[in-house]
């Protein structure tokens, strides 16, 4: 296994803290950006087109998420992600987000690493 960073063993604990707390954040990302992914080829399927910033403003019903399922989703848990986006737990949590990105002064928020980069991350951390 090839190693990407090396810690001294004093400082392991923090460095597995530290990353936790990353991955834990970048899994909240990804699947924040799976349900825009969901809702664009929801419309591309129709033959629109809709770039991320459209297509965050955009609730589908269960069964339009529900016939678009992305290809990293297996069959066992595309359904129960698609009724948890449907269900009044994430409406309020994603309302709440925004109202918090809204507010916000940072002008870097939500510019953050790419998708491939973070799934390499994850997998680099979980498998290897």
């Amino acid at each position: 296994m090839q190693r990407l960073f090396q810690v001294n063993e004093e400082d392991q604990a923090e460095a597995d803290r530290v990353l936790d707390n990353y991955l834990k954040k970048k899994v909240r990302d990804i699947m924040y950006q799976a349900r825009v992914d969901c809702v664009k080829a929801y419309y591309r399927k129709r033959g629109e087109s809709l770039d991320d910033t459209l297509a965050r403003t955009i609730e589908l019903e269960y069964e339009q998420y529900k016939v678009v399922r992305l290809d990293w989703f297996n069959d066992a848990v595309w359904p129960v992600l698609c009724h948890y986006w449907c269900s009044e737990e994430f409406k309020t949590k994603r309302k709440i987000g925004q109202e918090c990105r809204f507010s916000s002064d940072d002008i870097a928020q939500n510019h953050g690493r790419f998708y491939v980069t973070i799934l390499m991350l994850l997998i680099n951390y979980f498998y290897l």
